[in-house]
């Protein structure tokens, strides 16, 4: 019973699959010498969309490579300013300090020296300003003659000057000359962040141009990118660039071209381009490595959607030779983001070419 049933139903379907007329084939389209042709009475008609190429003014985008910098002129490696032994450190590294903050304390036998100096220098301005003192009240006594007086003069005028020679040392030594017996105390140039530290209480410093801290305001730093040669005439001096960092990946930084290196590294054959951000919340740390995105002057170009390119030995696209005959149109782009490319060459305004479903064409 079950057997017949099933033969029934089978008989049936066939019945109504035999009424029914089958699709057509899709027509493939024909080539020849002109090109690709798609018939009119092809279904791939339907699914090719042509549009007109475009010319708009676009700015051009640059990727380099970069690094992130102090900015130097917010910068200060903080030297010892005479020889001497590291009495006290008041800083550790990485702390915040504040202009003239204290840094460290120096035992010196140069501040010996000129603390003598000027204790020696002003003992002779007061003998010499008394000196000077009697020689006038022995002249308007008759006593002493006008040459005693301008002798006493030279002597007190040569030993005020080195009183204030004596003065200008201890200044430079930032010792005040009213209070001589405070120790020598080395003060931050500038507000910001101590970057390193390469010293320790008791050790004996002999060489004044090695930093013994390095002190830094990174609230504004550098990006030096390294641009290849044959693009560094795209980039000019104000041009608007952002930089992103591994560190921060969904945050991009906006800056402007500071300065252009006139010097090519021969090795790498790639100039150096700087470029200064605002870094408030000091995200970007020097050391780092970043990407910059230059974006150049607005020009004319021609832009196509990246789903008109199809990739073969070179980038190409399907370019309406006349209506519905299509011939493969090789291309070099000059730049490409995720939905537009634009195009240094192969294209014209007004060029009709395929811009979805291109592949059907092969």
């Amino acid at each position: 019973m079950r057997s017949w049933y099933r033969a029934a139903v089978a008989l049936t379907v066939g019945i109504a699959a035999c009424g029914r007329p089958a699709p057509p084939p899709e027509e493939a389209p024909a080539r020849s010498e002109e090109g690709v042709s798609v018939a009119e009475s092809s279904p791939l008609r339907a699914k090719l969309k042509v549009a007109p190429v475009e010319a708009r003014e676009v700015r051009p985008r640059l990727l380099a490579p970069a690094t992130v910098e102090a900015n130097p002129a917010l910068l200060a490696k903080v030297t010892p300013p005479v020889t001497g032994q590291v009495k006290q450190l008041l800083v550790r590294q990485g702390e915040l300090v504040r202009k003239g903050q204290p840094l460290f304390r120096l035992d010196a036998p140069d501040l010996v020296a000129a603390r003598a100096d000027f204790l020696r220098a002003r003992a002779v301005l007061v003998q010499a300003e008394k000196s000077l003192t009697r020689q006038k009240d022995l002249l308007e006594h008759a006593v002493a003659a006008q040459k005693d007086v301008e002798d006493a003069q030279a002597a007190y005028d040569i030993a005020h000057e080195d009183v204030r020679r004596a003065e200008v040392r201890l200044k430079l030594l930032g010792i005040d000359s009213n209070a001589l017996e405070d120790p020598l105390t080395v003060r931050s140039p500038l507000a910001g962040q101590v970057l390193s530290l390469a010293t320790a209480p008791g050790e004996f410093r002999n060489d004044a141009t090695t930093p013994l801290l390095v002190v830094a305001d990174l609230s504004s730093v550098w990006i030096t990118a390294n641009v290849p040669e044959r693009d560094v005439e795209k980039v000019h001096v104000g041009d608007e660039a952002s930089a992103r960092v591994a560190a921060v990946p969904n945050r991009e930084f906006k800056g402007k071209v500071l300065f252009i290196e006139n010097l090519l590294d021969p090795d790498t054959r790639t100039v150096k381009i700087r470029i200064q951000f605002d870094n408030p919340e000091a995200h970007l740390k020097p050391g780092m490595f970043a990407t910059v995105s230059f974006l150049g002057r607005p020009a004319p170009a021609i832009v196509v959607p990246t789903t008109a390119l199809l990739v073969a030995d070179t980038n190409y696209v399907w370019l309406e030779k006349k209506p519905w005959t299509f011939v493969r149109r090789p291309v070099v782009l000059a730049s490409q983001d995720r939905d537009t490319a634009v195009v240094a060459s192969g294209l014209s305004a007004g060029d009709r070419i395929v811009v979805q479903n291109g592949a059907l064409l092969q």
